[in-house]
C-alpha cells in the first residue's frame, strides 16, 4: 500500500479523501480546494502545470494522473516513480476512477460502497425524473462577468459530462453541438437555442467577488428567450459544480430538482 501519495487534479484528491486516505496525501495541486484540509497539503503546482522539482523532493510512492497530464507521467517514469491513470470525462469514468484508486490503495471496500451508493442515487433520480417532461436545458459553464453583458458564453455541448447529467435529471441539452463539446455561444446563438431552462456554474462566486445580482442581470436583454421570459434561470456556485469527482451526485441532484422541483 502507498504510504505517500500526490494528486494532480482536484477530482482524485476529492477521491482520495472520500476513501478516507487523507493521511496518505503529501502533495496536490493549487487547485485543490476540497476538503478545506486540502488547502494545508504541500502544492505541487498546477493541473497543467506541475512543479517537478517539489515532485522529486516529496519523494512520492504513487501519483495519479488524468490522461491528459502525459508530460508529468514522461517525468515520472524518468525518475522510476509509479504512478496510475484514471479518467473524468464522464460518470462512469468518474466511478471507474474511484474503484481504480481504490485498487491501487489498499482500499478496495471502501471505493466499492462509495461506488455502490453513488450508482443507487443516480437510479433513483434517473427513475424518477424518466417520467416527467424533459425542458431543454442549457449550462452555462464560464463566460466575463466584469463586461455587463452576456458577450462569449461557454456551454455544455453533446457527449459531455453535463450532457449527462442533464440528461439523467430528466432535461434534454439544449446545445446540440457535437463538433465541439464546450462551444462559445453568442446573444443570437441563445436566441436561436431558445432555452427552456438556463443554469449558470459559477463555482466560489462569493470568493470571486461575483453577486447572484450581477451574474443573473445580463439575461435579463435576451427577453425573448423562454428561459428568460419564465424565470427559469439559475445560479450554482457550489465549487463542486464544475469537478467531476465524488461529489457530481450533488450536483446531478441539484439539477434534477431544478428542472422537476415536483
Amino acid at each position: 500500500m502507498p504510504e505517500r501519495i500526490i494528486s494532480l487534479s482536484p477530482s482524485t484528491t476529492e477521491i482520495l479523501f472520500a476513501l478516507g486516505l487523507e493521511d496518505k496525501i503529501i502533495g496536490v495541486t493549487r487547485f485543490c480546494r476540497y476538503p478545506p484540509a486540502a488547502a494545508e497539503i504541500t502544492k505541487v503546482g498546477g493541473y497543467l502545470d506541475p512543479n517537478y522539482e517539489i515532485i522529486a523532493v516529496l519523494e512520492p510512492d504513487l501519483v495519479i494522473t488524468l490522461p491528459e497530464q502525459e508530460s508529468a507521467r514522461r517525468y515520472l517514469d524518468q525518475l522510476g516513480i509509479s504512478h496510475i491513470t484514471v479518467d473524468n470525462k464522464r460518470i462512469k469514468d468518474i466511478l471507474s476512477a474511484i474503484t481504480a484508486v481504490g485498487k491501487a490503495c489498499d482500499a478496495e471496500k471502501e471505493a466499492a460502497v462509495i461506488v455502490l451508493s453513488l450508482q443507487e442515487r443516480i437510479e433513483k433520480i434517473r427513475i424518477r425524473a424518466g417520467r416527467l417532461d424533459k425542458p431543454k436545458t442549457l449550462v452555462s459553464i464560464g463566460r466575463d462577468f466584469e463586461e455587463g453583458s452576456l458577450g462569449k458564453v461557454y456551454v455544455a455541448g453533446r457527449d459531455t459530462y453535463f450532457d449527462e447529467i442533464i440528461d439523467i435529471a430528466g432535461g434534454v441539452n439544449a446545445c446540440g453541438s457535437e463538433l465541439v463539446r464546450y462551444p462559445v455561444l453568442s446573444a443570437e446563438g441563445l436566441l436561436v437555442i431558445d432555452p427552456d431552462v438556463i443554469i449558470e456554474l459559477v463555482p466560489d462566486a462569493d470568493r470571486k467577488g461575483f453577486s447572484k445580482e450581477k451574474i443573473l442581470r445580463p439575461w435579463e436583454e435576451l427577453r425573448s428567450v423562454g428561459a428568460v421570459r419564465e424565470g427559469r434561470i439559475y445560479l450554482l456556485t457550489e465549487n463542486y459544480t464544475q469537478i467531476p469527482g465524488p461529489r457530481f451526485i450533488m450536483l446531478l441532484e441539484d439539477i434534477a430538482e431544478i428542472l422537476h422541483p415536483e
